[in-house]
């Protein structure tokens, strides 16, 4: 029986970046996926830009950014067809150094990431092998997974098991673990479809908050044409497997003549969160612990927050030893951060879904008025909140009262010697990292060397100019490409800042005190 690192099981989306990602920090992973093939159709279509720096990790956010488009804004059609709300895409620059909302197509996602755990010798991706259960033991997990092919039955060992396996998980089922319904159970027609000719369509995705039938259109990468459309009371979801009823609905919002349907799809909308997110040494990431309405596009994005969560919380304790403290802080940090999400989904979905007529005309009257006087958030990014508790530092203010942590870190583009200007996340791996504003702060950090390289720690130094060279990979320093980075650095009154490996802040510092005061605390979150 082979022993691993991490047993993944599922292969979709969020298992196969869970697998780049551990696979990328050097943990031997085995990926378990009961199907052969990336499932040709697409289910998510929206990305954000947390999900694509996650994906700088796994090597593909280059290419997979040559398929995608930005998302180009959002508005809320009310009863008379007039705007009561909207999203606007956040303008350049980008803080996370891409723009803060794409459209994407799903199987090139898939495909992408695939490509890359097959180049990795640490992933062992084994197709067509499905989980039928496990053990856990205080050492190790096993599971078992059967060889659909051939029937047969194998079992394999790892320090960790974490189940991607979808809102069906078996993985979740067989922890007894129960999900928490957010009271939002629909069922939508969606229809996904190439637009073969021109015809008279928003240049915006639109929300048709229209009692008689909601629905919502999507902009996607090139022609790519996205419907949405609610399932009424007393329909039933099955007839909607009619080829004539699909088409007989969509003729209501557009020229049928002008697509190429693609597929078209029954789904049950649910708003749910599982009540634990692991027991013992088994996790859950994904659909498996969540599921999320789409009115806020971000489905797809929650269950990569996960993957990257859990994957640097499982190679420290892989490095270091098994830490239940640091690993129960997953669903410390990812269970609130998750449910927040949803509730703004589900939110959202009730403004679009309201069928009292009524109740349609108060709710028009409402939101115009907010809009009109600049009263409601329009920044959809902004919906998205920060992190609390867990391994962030609650307590070390700036000048200015406030503080950084649990917020995202910007990235910013930097100029390496003799080479063009690179995003940083491209160069500096999925680490601890204190970085620096000039050199003076390089100071401050002499009495912590000893235990920043203990932790695999990096310095980084970002200069409007090079002011030293390299120094034998002890700390790295670039100039950067923009003024993105100095001015956020003024801004929050702060010289350097202590950022965790998913780039989520862990504290800003403005003297040595500040920052020994963070190394410290930091060392007693982690345990090392």
């Amino acid at each position: 029986m082979n022993k691993y690192h991490v047993i993944v099981s599922g292969c979709g989306p969020v298992g196969a970046t869970l697998a780049n990602l551990l696979g990328s920090q050097g943990l031997d992973v085995l990926v378990l996926e009961k199907f052969t093939e990336v499932y040709d159709k697409p289910r998510a279509i929206v990305l954000d830009w947390e999900a694509m720096r996650t994906f700088q990790f796994c090597g593909i956010s280059k290419e997979l950014s040559k398929t995608t488009c930005p998302h180009p804004g959002t508005d809320f059609i009310g009863l008379k067809n007039q705007l009561i709300k909207l999203f606007d895409p956040l303008p350049p620059p980008y803080a996370l150094g891409w723009p803060s909302t794409l459209m994407f197509v799903q199987p090139e996602l898939e495909r992408l990431l695939r490509d890359r755990i097959n180049l990795n010798p640490k992933i062992d991706l084994r197709l067509g092998r499905e989980v039928v259960s496990h053990e856990s033991s205080p050492d190790e997990v096993v599971a078992n997974f059967i060889v659909s092919k051939t029937g047969e039955k194998l079992s394999a060992r790892a320090n960790y098991l974490i189940g991607c396996d979808g809102a069906n998980s078996l993985i979740r089922t067989s922890l007894d673990i129960e999900m928490e319904d957010y009271n939002f159970d629909e069922w939508w027609l969606v229809v996904d479809a190439w637009q073969n000719k021109q015809t008279d369509l928003p240049k915006k995705t639109t929300q048709y908050c229209h009692p008689t039938r909601p629905a919502t259109y999507v902009v996607g990468p090139n022609n790519l044409r996205r419907w949405e459309i609610k399932i009424m009371p007393g329909e039933d979801p099955k007839d909607f497997s009619s080829k004539d009823k699909v088409l007989k609905t969509l003729s209501n919002f557009v020229d049928i003549g002008a697509l190429d349907i693609w597929r078209s799809a029954a789904y049950r909308f649910n708003a749910r969160v599982s009540k634990k997110w692991s027991k013992d040494r088994v996790f859950l990431a994904g659909d498996a612990c969540h599921q999320t309405p789409p009115f806020l596009g971000q489905g797809l994005c929650v269950g990569i927050r996960d993957a990257l969560n859990i994957s640097w919380k499982i190679n420290y304790s892989i490095r270091h030893g098994h830490n239940p403290k640091l690993l129960d802080t997953y669903e410390v940090e990812r269970r609130p951060h998750a449910s927040k999400v949803i509730e703004h989904a589900k939110e959202f979905g009730l403004i679009i879904g309201e069928l009292d007529k009524n109740r349609a005309k108060l709710r028009d009257k409402m939101l115009s008025d907010l809009l009109v006087n600049g009263d409601v958030e329009t920044k959809r990014q902004n919906f998205i909140p920060d992190l609390e508790g867990g391994i962030i530092d609650s307590y070390c203010k700036n000048e200015l009262g406030t503080n950084l942590s649990g917020k995202l870190m910007i990235q910013p583009t930097v100029i390496v010697k003799d080479s063009t200007p690179k995003l940083l996340d491209d160069l500096i791996p999925m680490e601890f990292v204190i970085i620096c504003k000039g050199v003076e702060p390089l100071k401050w950090l002499t009495k912590h060397r000893k235990y920043w390289n203990k932790i695999q720690g990096k310095i980084v130094v970002i200069s409007n100019k090079r002011e030293i060279g390299e120094l034998n990979g002890t700390y790295f320093v670039f100039e950067e490409n923009g003024d993105l980075f100095s001015n956020w650095m003024e801004k929050n009154f702060i010289k350097a800042v202590l950022v965790r490996p998913d780039r989520y802040i862990f504290g800003g510092a403005n003297t040595q005190d500040k920052l020994s005061y963070l190394i410290k605390k930091l060392k007693i979150l982690i345990q090392t």
